[in-house]
C-alpha cells in the first residue's frame, strides 16, 4: 500500500511548486522504467495529478511484463494511481464550487481568480457569441456581475445558480465537467466547463451554457 492519502495529494493542490522536476521515460523489452531527477525536490513533492499518465503507463507495461512483476509493486502503483485520480476529482470540484459561488455573489474578483491567466481562454454565455482571450472573458462577467444602480441590498446572490448533475472527466491535466445549472425561476442551462492544471491549481480555460428547452 502507498503511504500516501487523497487529503494528502489533495492539500498538495493548494501548493505551487517551486523547482523544476525532469522526467524521462525509457520502453525497452523489458517493460517501462522511470527516471526521476530533481535539483531539489523529492519525487514525493512532485504533483502527483501530472504525474498520473506516466503512473499509468508503468503500470500498463508492468501488468504486461513477461517476467511476472511483483503483485506487491503493482498494487502499490494501483494505489497511487487511485489517490492521484481522488485527488484530481476533489481539486476540480473544489474550482467548480469557487466558480459557482462567484457567479451566485456577483463577485467578479473571485471570478477572476477561477480562470487561467495563463492558458488561452474562451467563453460562450447563453444567446452570445464566443469569446476568446482573458481580457475580453473577464470584461463580459464584469458586465454581467455588476448590479444594477438601484440595487440597495447588497447581501442578495445575483444569480444563486445551482449545478446539478455534474460529471467529470479528468484527461491528464485537463478536466472537463458537464453539469446542469438551475436558475431561481426554474430555468436550466446545459454547461460545459474545462479546467486546465496549473502551479497545482485548476484553472477555468472555457465555460459554455445554453438554456435547456422543456418538452412539453
Amino acid at each position: 500500500m502507498s503511504s500516501s492519502s487523497p487529503s494528502a495529494f489533495f492539500a498538495n493542490d493548494t501548493m505551487q511548486a517551486t523547482t523544476s522536476t525532469n522526467t524521462i521515460v525509457i520502453i525497452d523489452g523489458t517493460g517501462l522504467h522511470m527516471a526521476i531527477s530533481s535539483s531539489s525536490n523529492a519525487a514525493a513533492d512532485q504533483d502527483p495529478v501530472l504525474r498520473l499518465p506516466l503512473m499509468e503507463a508503468e503500470l500498463a507495461a508492468r501488468i504486461t511484463d513477461g517476467d511476472h512483476p511483483s503483485a506487491s509493486a503493482v498494487e502499490a502503483l494501483r494505489t497511487s494511481i487511485a489517490d492521484a485520480k481522488t485527488a484530481a476529482e476533489f481539486g476540480v470540484r473544489k474550482s467548480q464550487l469557487q466558480f459557482y459561488g462567484a457567479f451566485s455573489a456577483g463577485d467578479a474578483d473571485a471570478m477572476s481568480v477561477v480562470w487561467s491567466d495563463v492558458s488561452h481562454v474562451r467563453c460562450v454565455h447563453p444567446g452570445m457569441a464566443s469569446l476568446e482571450g482573458r481580457d475580453a472573458v473577464m470584461e463580459s462577467w464584469r458586465q454581467i456581475l455588476t448590479p444594477p444602480d438601484d440595487d440597495d441590498d447588497d447581501d442578495v446572490a445575483v444569480f444563486a445558480i445551482e449545478p446539478e448533475r455534474v460529471r467529470i472527466e479528468i484527461c491528464g491535466s485537463t478536466a472537463i465537467c458537464s453539469c446542469v445549472e438551475r436558475t431561481p425561476n426554474g430555468g436550466q442551462l446545459e454547461a460545459i466547463n474545462v479546467y486546465k492544471r496549473e502551479n497545482g491549481s485548476w484553472k477555468m480555460t472555457l465555460h459554455q451554457a445554453g438554456p435547456v428547452m422543456m418538452m412539453q
